[in-house]
């Protein structure tokens, strides 16, 4: 299924960037944190992939292979799934 999300925070120590996902949670994926701003618009076509796979930035117009950690993550586990604390 395709989803799409808004880059809702980033991790730039660890390299990591949670997307925000309407009815979803959040997904995590690893990437360059200069490639997502956040308010970013971001789409892709798998919602259960991990590992590599392409994800297009809408609002700068351009595909990023990234590596994909987790889906459907709640708001309240999304601190520790980008690594901001022990």
């Amino acid at each position: 299924m395709a989803m799409h999300g808004i880059v809702y925070a980033t991790n730039p120590r660890r390299g990591m960037i949670a997307i925000q996902t309407d009815g979803y949670g959040f997904t995590i994926i690893e990437d360059d944190v200069s490639n997502f701003e956040l308010g970013d618009e971001v789409r892709w076509e798998n919602d259960t992939g991990l590992g590599g796979e392409d994800y297009y930035n809408v609002t700068q117009d351009h595909t990023y292979h990234v590596f994909v950690q987790n889906h459907y993550v709640p708001p309240h586990l999304l601190r520790k799934q980008l690594l901001l604390e022990n």
